[in-house]
């Protein structure tokens, strides 16, 4: 079924795939890109390798609901001195859904990351996020400080807090329900075509996914439909609609904040809100700078300026990596087991 879905979906949005387990771009002036699944006691984690295989690559994880492909405009901009690693989070994309009964906590994702460190036995981890993926990075360098080599958060720094934090988990834990009956149903979810996808991806946050670069996001995801040929169904769980717990205080993040010793790079978009009070967010961003090596930027764009408009972001980037990125990176690069298929370029 998924082969077949995958065929269906390729005749209309033309990915460009091969199967091979050739570790080198034909183009001498891009990245390889290989297609990786890495076993998981639930399934799978699927993701993008890019660039060098040979060495510990940055670890990469998205915002809520994307998939990795939000990075598609960001990485080919990056140096290709060293390998990024853009993980599916789970339920997201082509990466296997937690088990029935289960949550996505963001504690989940911690124990991902640690899963993803002993699995390939980094001695420590660079961690890059956006949105929920930079919440996460930020969360396991607050617990884990002396594990992380850099931080990079785009739009994204620290979980939210909120004053009614009883009312409001118990409202989540109702939705959550709701949405696990549903999933047991096994119904077939709304199907749109490829345009009206398209419309709707660039009309949530706000308008905050450009319509010109919304395909990016499309084919990991969507499925083709059973019962309306044409057309399209959303793939990642529904369980993933309801909104995370709210678990953390920031009475706890701020002094973890202040635990931090590697370098931080923080990019806020001017368009974006912050989605609390600025300044608990920015009490955060102070406690971090306190260690004399975080930068924080403020850059025009809305919440995936990475997707829109990644130029400049590119630019920050890659300086800030030039600075910063002196660890050894030897051990710890793919293995054979993990590649699925490599991206032609």
């Amino acid at each position: 079924m998924f082969r077949r879905g995958r065929l269906l979906f390729s005749a209309i949005m033309k990915p460009n795939f091969q199967n091979t387990t050739n570790f080198q771009s034909s183009n001498v002036n891009q990245p390889t890109i290989l297609e990786i699944r890495i076993p998981v006691p639930w399934g799978h984690i699927a993701g993008k390798w890019w660039g060098p295989t040979d060495k510990r690559p940055i670890l990469i994880m998205h915002g809520w609901q994307d998939n990795c492909d939000s990075f598609n405009r960001l990485l080919p901009l990056m140096s290709q001195d060293v390998g990024f690693l853009a993980i599916d989070l789970p339920g997201h994309g082509y990466s296997s859904q937690i088990p029935d009964g289960f949550y996505y906590h963001n504690i989940n994702y911690l124990i991902l990351i640690q899963r993803l460190v002993d699995y390939f036995k980094w001695p420590q981890v660079s961690l890059m996020g956006h949105s929920l993926g930079a919440r996460t990075s930020f969360l396991y360098t607050i617990m884990n400080p002396q594990k992380v080599d850099f931080l990079i958060c785009l739009d994204g720094l620290k979980p939210l807090t909120d004053d009614e934090v009883i009312n409001t988990n118990a409202k989540t834990i109702s939705k959550f329900l709701q949405y696990e009956k549903l999933r047991r149903q096994n119904t077939e979810p709304p199907a749109y075509t490829i345009e009206e996808i398209k419309q709707k991806m660039s009309s949530s946050l706000g308008g905050s996914v450009a319509y010109e670069h919304s395909h990016h996001l499309i084919e990991r995801s969507v499925a083709p439909s059973k019962n309306q040929p044409g057309k399209y169904c959303f793939r990642r769980d529904p369980r993933l609609k309801v909104t995370e717990l709210i678990n953390w205080r920031q009475e706890d993040l701020v002094p973890g904040a202040r635990r931090v010793r590697c370098p931080v790079f923080i990019a806020k978009a001017i368009g974006a809100p912050y989605y609390e009070d600025e300044k608990i967010f920015l009490d955060v961003v102070d406690a971090l700078k306190e260690s004399g090596n975080c930068e924080f930027h403020r850059l025009e764009g809305t919440h995936h300026l990475h997707l829109n408009n990644p130029e400049v972001l590119a630019e920050l980037v890659k300086k800030f990596l030039r600075r910063y990125d002196k660890s050894d990176r030897s051990t710890g690069g793919i293995k054979g087991e993990m590649v699925h298929r490599q991206h032609k370029l």
